[in-house]
């Protein structure tokens, strides 16, 4: 869920660009969900069957400091992903695991970023803002062959969802003597209604499946603490992060397959900056999960969900 969006990056000198500066910022992100859940409880009797879901996604974040308040950023994902389950071919009786992949291009954002207040090093704190726009670059109707018939994936493992859609976050952080407070909210608004490709379960079933995809909203809350160090030791952080796909988008219909839920996640992790560059490692944690029923499936709808994840992410500042 929101797997588009970027968490934040810590170890850096400042949060601030300088005029004409430029930052590059990679994640990493990695998860396996293998386990299912209803609402907030487990649904262990359907994990034997799958779905097994693999993620693995890269986000590149070019940004530009336009002024020390004001700077633009493109958003480039890349992901690898496969949905394996376990059926029995038509006319069979034995079940076999089946994996569907898709990978390639995502969905590309462009973002202007402000600092509300004075972009002073010597500030102990500040409040930023973000619009953006994301575009349909990536695939939303990806197919994989399943016992000799193509079919459209899983909804979770298209690179894209066909919609123009703004974007909207917000951030904070404050300043001890010895920690960091952060903290930052995103919102995918999506207007479009569904994405045109068939459900992949009902389109395994039936071949004459139309019920579409949903073109859903996304979010992302994260807040947590990164502690100081001594110079030249790793920068512990600690995180809590939420994301999730609501029941029903803020504008326009919200027609088609969705899975609505929340999942939370606890973050420990490092960070380390040598010469310019800044490297992190975190591992989150899974906490809580709600998967919600969506009103135009008319079933108790169920989701699989990591037991954890592995982010890596690397950034550096640049002049030309």
């Amino acid at each position: 869920m929101c797997s588009r969006q970027n968490p934040s990056v810590f170890g850096g000198s400042s949060p601030y660009l300088r005029p004409g500066e430029w930052q590059v910022v990679t994640v990493y992100r990695r998860a396996v969900s293998d386990l299912h859940y209803q609402g907030r409880s487990a649904f262990t009797e359907l994990d034997p069957f799958g779905p097994v879901n693999t993620q693995n996604l890269l986000n590149v974040d070019l940004t530009y400091g336009v002024s020390r308040r004001f700077s633009l950023s493109l958003n480039l994902p890349l992901s690898i992903n496969s949905f394996a389950v376990k059926r029995a071919p038509p006319g069979g009786t034995e079940r076999e695991w089946v994996t569907t992949r898709s990978s390639g291009l995502g969905d590309v954002s462009l973002r202007g970023n402000l600092w509300l207040f004075r972009a002073s090093e010597a500030s102990s704190w500040n409040l930023g803002v973000s619009l953006g726009l994301k575009a349909p670059t990536g695939a939303a109707a990806a197919s994989d062959a399943v016992f000799g018939r193509q079919i459209p994936v899983d909804i979770s493992i298209q690179p894209g969802d066909k919609a123009w859609a703004p974007t909207a976050s917000l951030q904070a952080f404050r300043r001890f003597e010895w920690l960091t407070l952060f903290g930052s909210a995103n919102y995918l608004f999506n207007p479009r209604n569904t994405t045109g490709a068939p459900v992949f379960f009902q389109t395994l079933g039936n071949p004459r499946n139309t019920f579409p995809n949903s073109s859903s909203d996304q979010f992302l809350y994260q807040f947590g603490a990164a502690f100081r160090t001594a110079a030249r030791w790793p920068v512990p952080i600690l995180a809590y992060r939420i994301s999730g796909v609501p029941v029903f988008d803020v504008f326009g219909a919200s027609d088609g397959f969705r899975r609505p839920g929340t999942i939370g996640f606890i973050e420990p992790g490092l960070s380390y900056s040598v010469k310019g560059h800044v490297f992190s490692v975190t591992v989150p944690v899974r906490t809580y999960v709600n998967i919600k029923d969506s009103p135009f499936t008319g079933r108790i709808e169920d989701a699989t969900v990591p037991r954890h994840a592995l982010t890596l992410s690397w950034s550096k500042r640049f002049r030309p």
